[in-house]
């Protein structure tokens, strides 16, 4: 589902001159069938293919973390102060982020202010409807838990802008903006098919995506966040939460409907080739420009990627986001994902791999996306075309191994099952087919801390790169932590030689009970005259 709205744009005829143009719907005139409901749905979805959300700027908010971190010790470049918490309330890339994705609210909230005037006159139409009002509240619900894990308390609201309402809006406690995120997914959940139901698989949200992300939502909730005042924190019920996380997970594992690809590699050879594989890559937000121009392109492959020289045959891997040997090293002899991972080499301009030595591993980089998988000559030399991945099946198994053992105490034999399914794969062998050379048992896992100490290194390896890493470390309240070990780690391999001198610059900025928020943009801050009141610290 490519999706382009440049067609469509809702607005009073009010502001524009008399003459009507003819790529412009007054909205008074729309939503007479489901196929302008269709264009208003896709229309939605486009804040998520901008490059200031998923296309460029989720990128560099996974970092800097234990696994990444963006390239070079300076400041003063967008990026750099982003990824290293050089953090201030007038970044532009925080501010477009909430703009996108307080667009996208409001546009699904137009929708649903309007979806009772659209004619169904037969089944087939009113089976259609159900959906896109399901993809749209999918869309509010990804919108508003992105804010949430951003911001903290946000600004909420369910209808419409209007340019007459008041605009000092206040901020609304999480919990109920994450009950609307809950109500949302769970609507999306009841009306999405699964992705094997529908004739022709086009990317668009299905039940099974829809689960894994309220699953996910729910994961979050029992988490630990920043609150305003300056203590992380998380809610008191929050086992009840993580038995949602159980129950939803569970649910669509034994639906039997999603399963792993045999090769970890070929995961993500195909999402550089645009191979759609919804058994495993359960959702992407897709990215596509004709041309290969800023709009609706991406900087996957490119920006997260080995470094490539801009005169090669592939185009230029910019390559700004690193990692180290530290990452390196936490996989385990034999685990075939390494090389898929993390990329210990460079290209030049001659189409030569040439191999980065060791002591120089802060300028290896993430693997999983690279320009020389992808197929035919480059559009463009840095904007590309590669979808990111929202949800993958390996997460829903690791997220119910971590809800149960938090709920019980200990893995069940289901969650014995989810990892070594994802074990299994690591190291080469058929994911569901039981092999006792490598398989877990209920005695590797004597007490609930050691499956969380698993986990902890387990989503690195597996899910590394993938946006996961920064927010895993929120939530279970082990980002400062984290941070502080591995600057004295990376430090001492500077100081006896393991490394070049190389400044790992998060260990300088990063403040504890500041950055785990980002700051409300300033610009909001002013122009709702103060009623919006600042992150700490900021």
């Amino acid at each position: 589902m490519v999706i382009f709205w440049s067609v469509l744009l809702f607005t009073s005829c009010e502001d524009f001159l008399a003459e009507k143009p003819y790529d412009f719907y007054d909205e008074q005139d729309f939503y007479k069938d489901v196929s302008e409901l269709e264009l208003a749905v896709n229309g939605a979805y486009e804040v998520l293919s901008q490059k200031m959300t998923y296309g460029h700027f989720m990128l560099v908010n996974d970092c800097d973390t234990d696994l990444s971190h963006i390239k070079g010790s300076g400041t003063g470049h967008t990026a750099r102060d982003l990824g290293h918490y050089n953090i201030y309330t007038s970044h532009n890339w925080l501010e477009e982020a909430w703009g996108y994705y307080y667009t996208g609210i409001d546009r699904v909230n137009r929708i649903m202010a309007n979806k009772d005037r659209v004619d169904l006159p037969d089944e087939t139409s009113q089976a259609t409807f159900k959906r896109l009002i399901a993809e749209a509240r999918l869309l509010r619900g990804i919108c508003y838990f992105d804010l949430v894990r951003m911001w903290g308390d946000v600004p909420f609201k369910l209808t419409a802008s209007d340019k007459t309402e008041n605009f000092a809006v206040t901020r609304t406690d999480r919990e109920e903006v994450y009950q609307q995120i809950v109500d949302d997914m769970e609507a999306a959940v009841a009306d999405l098919p699964w992705y094997n139901e529908v004739s022709s698989y086009e990317g668009r949200p299905t039940k099974g995506a829809a689960m894994g992300l309220l699953a996910r939502a729910y994961l979050f909730r029992a988490g630990y966040s920043l609150h305003q005042n300056g203590r992380m924190e998380r809610p008191d019920n929050y086992l009840e939460y993580y038995k949602k996380v159980k129950e939803i997970c569970a649910e669509l594992i034994n639906s039997h409907r999603h399963s792993l690809n045999a090769s970890y590699e070929k995961v993500f050879k195909n999402i550089c080739e645009n191979v759609m594989e919804p058994s495993e890559v359960m959702y992407e937000v897709q990215f596509y420009n004709p041309s290969g121009e800023d709009d609706h392109s991406s900087k996957i492959g490119s920006y997260n990627s080995p470094e490539i020289n801009r005169n090669s045959s592939y185009g230029l891997g910019n390559s700004f986001i690193k990692t180290t040997h530290f990452a390196y090293d936490l996989y385990e002899v034999g685990d075939i994902r390494r090389e898929t991972a993390i990329a210990t080499f460079k290209i030049d301009a001659n189409d030569k791999v040439i191999e980065i030595p060791r002591n120089e591993s802060y300028t290896w980089a993430p693997g999983k996306w690279r320009r020389n998988w992808i197929p035919g000559p480059p559009k463009d030399l840095e904007n590309m075309d590669i979808n990111f991945i929202l949800l993958r099946y390996s997460d829903v198994l690791l997220m119910y191994a971590e809800a149960v053992n938090e709920v019980d105490g200990q893995l069940d034999q289901l969650g014995i099952e989810c990892l070594n399914q994802v074990r299994r794969r690591a190291y080469g062998y058929a994911p569901t087919t039981a092999n006792s050379e490598i398989d877990f048992t209920a005695a590797d896992f004597p007490d609930q801390k050691s499956v969380q100490d698993y986990l902890f290194v387990e989503r690195a390896r597996e899910l590394c790169f993938e946006g996961f890493r920064r927010y895993d470390l929120i939530r279970w309240n082990k980002l400062a932590d984290t941070l502080d070990d591995f600057a004295v780690k990376f430090n001492a391999a500077v100081a006896d030689g393991t490394l070049k001198s190389y400044v790992w610059a998060a260990g300088k900025y990063f403040e504890a009970g500041k950055h785990e928020l980002y700051p409300i943009p300033a610009y909001e801050i002013r122009e709702t005259k103060g009623s919006l009141v600042q992150n700490p610290k900021y």
